[in-house]
């Protein structure tokens, strides 16, 4: 087997397995009407734990590369004994494409993802054309995505990218939680932007 065919086989086992987990998580989902939040890069889960004690009647899901950071959102939801929220090891494409068809986003929160500061490494980056389309059948008329960065292109390379989608439009809702994610608390600066889908 090629390296192409392996790296497809590992995919497609990962992809299954975060069927397997929204699977699971089905009975929880009844009382959202099937919907959940999603945050891209969780980190060590401090700010969604937050947002889910505030927001009882909704779930969230968090989802981070790190397992150590998954390990620690776990706990932190475990002591406040939340039962709607869950933390699973992902990637945000193969997540985003593994969600089931009765499942909808109500919101997505992406806050200081990698910026790939370099400009050959642009392509890399999280929030591009592709990616807004790949939401488009995951999410509802008026879903809300929330995004947040230290960095000043990253932002007005999204930002622009909202203003010429056809499915998307710049928003000028509030963020949802006051409250700082680990990440943030080490940053001076940074930049907010919310979009709605058309």
């Amino acid at each position: 087997m090629d390296y192409f065919s392996r790296a497809q086989e590992q995919r497609d086992l990962r992809i299954k397995e975060i069927r397997l987990f929204l699977n699971n998580i089905i009975p929880q989902l009844q009382a959202s009407n099937q919907q959940f939040s999603l945050e891209i890069g969780c980190g060590h889960g401090h700010w969604l734990t937050s947002l889910a004690e505030k927001e009882p009647f909704q779930y969230f899901i968090g989802i981070d590369l790190i397992t150590k950071r998954i390990q620690k959102a776990v706990t932190k939801s475990q002591k406040r004994n939340l039962l709607n929220i869950s933390f699973l090891k992902a990637d945000a494409i193969e997540f985003i494409s593994a969600i089931n068809d009765d499942m909808k986003l109500r919101n997505i929160y992406i806050m200081f993802p990698d910026p790939w500061p370099k400009a050959r490494h642009h392509k890399r980056r999280l929030v591009k054309s592709e990616f807004l389309k790949l939401l488009i059948p995951k999410t509802l008329p008026h879903t809300k995505l929330y995004f947040r960065t230290d960095h000043l292109n990253y932002f007005e390379e999204s930002k622009n990218l909202i203003c010429e989608s056809a499915e998307w439009i710049h928003s000028n809702d509030h963020w949802p939680d006051a409250s700082t994610s680990f990440f943030q608390q080490l940053l001076p600066n940074y930049y907010s932007l919310t979009a709605k889908r058309e």
